[in-house]
């Protein structure tokens, strides 16, 4: 019987537990193991793993999987600690929101027997813990793949049919274009939802003011609710990306500042809300990708994430994760 372990059983790992059980894997075990053993019991109780393990050595002992769902800043301790009991032909993987310190960790601690497949599902939500796990978090979802130099296919491919199998997209992506794309969807929403908590709960009238926060301040500020130690950790793991970011959206905030300062703005604010609406509704209807254009034809250059696939796995197979980009005269791919 196979061995799949999970290192970290809140909202990520328990809703991993739940969705592979979900799936009905033929003879595989699913083993859990959290510092705070109460989850682990309570993810066991759900229906997400058929065994506890009271330490990570009796965890990881004869895995064939070892799924990392910590925190990014303790992943480096986990792999410190369990790097020395992995046996040859193990396929590690994480769940972290930053991918070049892991990757890093990995070579500094992980032997070179064992496949290290880096992970990253594009899923969540603002509660935390073992109780709010999901087996349908990641339908639908993005899941990027960064395998490690080295990395076999058959590794890789194991993560790639896990991620497919519970309803994911598999993304391969390079570990430094990764943290920078996550710090602009990921990691500065949460930071502007907690600026926004911040500038308003520290006026001297918030208890009136927050009388008439209604929907529209809870959906902004939904965020803030999120795992402290978790954006903690994205922070200071990814602190270029997310000051770029920063920055960013400071310069869009100081030039929205300028417009509403102005003696007759508008026609300029209008044109502003009505850019960002069309935007947003552009996104929404998944048109704002490259091969989601009728007139769009793949570049002769592959992009990182297609040449990773079709080293990995073949031409064919890459088409299956990636398709042509080309439509027929209906729109459909071809």
């Amino acid at each position: 019987m196979d061995k799949i372990a999970i290192i970290g059983t809140g909202l990520i790992g328990t809703s991993l537990g739940l969705a592979m059980k979900k799936i009905k894997l033929k003879n595989v075990q699913i083993v859990g193991v959290d510092l705070e053993r109460y989850r682990s019991n309570r993810a066991k109780k759900m229906g997400a793993l058929d065994r506890v393990e009271g330490n990570l050595a009796e965890a990881v002992s004869d895995s064939n999987i070892v799924f990392i769902c910590t925190p990014v800043m303790a992943i480096r301790e986990v792999m410190e600690v369990i790097g020395p009991r992995l046996t040859e032909g193990v396929v590690v993987t994480d769940t972290g929101g930053t991918k070049r310190g892991v990757l890093n960790w990995a070579k500094e601690f992980l032997p070179e027997k064992v496949d290290f497949v880096g992970g990253h599902p594009l899923a969540g939500r603002e509660t935390p813990g073992p109780d709010n796990a999901d087996p349908e978090m990641f339908k639908d979802r993005p899941y990027c793949i960064v395998p490690r130099p080295g990395a076999s296919t058959e590794g890789v491919q194991q993560i790639v049919d896990l991620a497919s199998a519970i309803g994911a997209r598999p993304y391969f992506i390079d570990a430094d274009e990764h943290d920078s794309f996550v710090a602009a969807v990921s990691h500065l929403p949460f930071i502007m939802s907690t600026a926004l908590i911040g500038a308003t709960s520290k006026s001297p009238q918030w208890g009136d003011i927050s009388h008439l926060a209604s929907s529209g301040f809870r959906d902004v500020s939904r965020l803030a609710s999120g795992d402290s130690i978790m954006h903690r950790d994205v922070c200071l793991t990814n602190k270029a990306g997310v000051v770029h970011w920063i920055n960013e959206l400071v310069a869009e905030l100081e030039r929205i500042k300028g417009m509403v300062q102005k003696e007759s703005p508008s026609q300029e604010l209008y044109d502003l809300f009505e850019k960002a609406f069309a935007e947003r509704e552009r996104w929404l209807a998944g048109v704002t990708t490259p091969w989601a254009r009728a007139d769009y034809e793949r570049p002769q250059t592959p992009t990182f994430a297609r040449t990773t696939a079709e080293l990995m796995f073949g031409s064919r197979a890459a088409e299956g994760l990636f398709g042509d980009g080309k439509k027929d005269d209906k729109g459909r791919k071809k």
